[in-house]
């Protein structure tokens, strides 16, 4: 038989609305048949499922916000420190010279016009520029040593190569004599240089000097980038927050406090640390010639001062002890709770 498309409609609509009636129906039979709380249950079912549905969506949101504001601050940081690690290379490369010894190549710095020559040995890290205070009565003389900067570690790694290496750093300069002076990691090679070039050596200065051997252990400095914000942080610290957390004794906090140039030189001196791959060689090195030391410290004739904190845990005083012992004359300055380093 035939059923026009008008009759298709006018069924299909009657059996819509008979099912409508039934689904109705059915609704409350189930209501009849739940009762309150059942549908009190449903609705609380149903009332929980969107709120988790809406909190999971706050939720992401959140999470990419905060990963959005991560990655924000990293590329700034990023750009920050391309920027200054860049014009922070190149003056570290324009502070100092190179200059061609019977040795190899040394990067030093030499500042002052006149007078006598003090040849200062930087601790370990460092370079040429982890200097001392400028003065107008000497010259300060500053070569990296090497490993550090710009002076290969092939110029010389054990402390008696080291002296022999600024030996020929002074007959490039023309330099006839010098005090020498030795902070930290640069006291080895500041002994050896006294003790070998007693001609040419006025006088020994050993601020808290590594002399005996001590156990080694992994040398390690972070990459650059992670050095560069820890010192960065540090720079950025109001000054009595930085002082807590450098200096144990509330004494010499108060002391650092009431002196502008010492904060500022301690500052300073974290700077000295940076970019890490340009002095990490040198520390390795360090490291390990510090674990066998055996110093000519009895050959020593100029007189010497020797300066050492009791708070130095990096080094020791019983290493001040042994050089003052072993040095004839030798004078020991002791500076009680005070350290190097901190």
């Amino acid at each position: 038989t035939y059923m026009s498309y008008a009759d298709l409609l006018s069924r299909g609509g009657f059996h819509l609305i008979v099912l409508s009636v039934l689904v109705v129906a059915g609704g409350f039979l189930t209501s009849a048949t739940l009762g309150v709380n059942a549908q009190r249950k449903v609705f609380r079912l149903l009332s929980s499922s969107i709120t988790a549905t809406l909190e999971t969506r706050m939720i992401r949101k959140v999470l990419l916000g905060v990963l959005a504001s991560i990655a924000l601050i990293g590329v700034a940081l990023v750009t920050v420190y391309s920027f200054q690690s860049g014009s922070m290379r190149d003056a570290l490369l324009t502070g100092s010279k190179v200059i061609d010894t019977e040795a190899g190549p040394i990067g030093y710095s030499l500042r002052g016009d006149d007078g006598p020559v003090l040849l200062y040995l930087h601790g370990t890290p460092g370079g040429y520029d982890q200097v001392i205070i400028e003065d107008q009565d000497y010259r300060i003389l500053t070569p990296s040593r090497p490993g550090y900067l710009r002076t290969p570690l092939e110029v010389g790694r054990t402390p008696e190569q080291q002296a022999q290496a600024y030996d020929s750093l002074l007959d490039a300069l023309n330099i006839e004599s010098v005090i020498v002076m030795g902070a930290s990691g640069g006291g080895p090679s500041a002994i050896e240089f006294a003790a070998i070039f007693t001609q040419l050596t006025i006088a020994l200065i050993a601020l808290e000097v590594v002399t005996i051997p001590s156990p080694e252990e992994d040398a390690f400095l972070p990459p650059s980038f992670v050095s560069w914000l820890l010192v960065s942080v540090l720079n950025v610290m109001p000054d009595e927050i930085l002082l807590e957390t450098l200096l144990p004794d509330p004494a010499n906090q108060q002391i650092a406090l009431e002196s502008p140039e010492a904060i500022a030189g301690m500052k300073s001196l974290f700077w000295s640390l940076w970019p890490t791959d340009w002095r990490s060689e040198g520390l390795v090195n360090d490291v390990s010639e510090f674990s066998r030391l055996s110093l000519p410290v009895r050959n020593v004739r100029a007189p010497t001062l020797i300066i050492h904190g009791t708070a130095d845990e990096d080094v020791p005083y019983s290493h001040a002890e042994f050089l003052a012992e072993s040095i004839p004359g030798a004078h020991l300055h002791t500076v009680e709770a005070f350290s190097y380093t901190h």
